[in-house]
């Protein structure tokens, strides 16, 4: 009986385990810079807006691990996101963007609109377009707007956002359950 009852326990435990192919595939090196969780997203897309509560998650279960993210699809709103993140106010002020776009249906298209941004939220106008203006952002903005070719070019389908990259190599496949995703991201992560 007892013989039994771990075979049974020891059956379900691999099947739960997240199977390469199915839950995650490998890609190659050097497409993703950063180890931890890095994930592709686009401040248009509501599945990234949605996303975010997999990457709190991951935050609250893991505070040691980093994550890291890519804007894509225009350079307009990677210049935001990186304007963001060189002023230092990235996971506050990034939630912001996504709801003033997610559900006030504000777009980041212009220097104006960074402007109004910076302003309906109490931040200094004059920092964010001279932020959003300089050399370095629109470098990593057209940068981090070239990863579908780079996947692509790889050999690497790419699938859209959000797409979430762990420890570089590993490319986790959406997963309609939110629960089997996270834990799929925690099992690499410590792979």
């Amino acid at each position: 009986m007892i013989r039994s009852l771990l075979l049974l326990f020891f059956i379900s435990f691999i099947a739960a385990e997240p199977r390469e192919g199915i839950d995650y595939v490998l890609i190659p090196e050097g497409l993703i810079k950063e180890n931890g969780v890095t994930e592709v997203f686009w401040y248009g897309c509501p599945a990234c807006f949605a996303y975010e509560e997999v990457l709190d998650e991951i935050r609250e279960r893991r505070p040691d691990v980093k994550i890291d993210l890519i804007p894509l699809w225009d350079e307009p709103t990677a210049k935001t996101y990186y304007t963001i993140k060189s002023l230092g106010l990235e996971e506050e002020a990034h939630r912001k963007v996504f709801e003033d776009w997610q559900l006030q249906r504000k777009t980041f298209r212009n220097e104006k609109d960074i402007r109004s941004f910076a302003k309906r939220h109490g931040y200094d106008e004059e920092s964010f377009a001279k932020t959003y203006n300089s050399f370095g952002v629109q470098v990593k903005a057209r940068n981090a707007i070239s990863t579908p070719r780079k996947f692509v070019n790889s050999g690497v389908e790419f699938s859209g956002t959000p797409t979430t990259i762990v420890n570089k190599i590993y490319l986790v496949n959406r997963q309609r359950d939110r629960t089997k995703e996270i834990e799929t991201i925690l099992f690499l992560l410590d792979k």
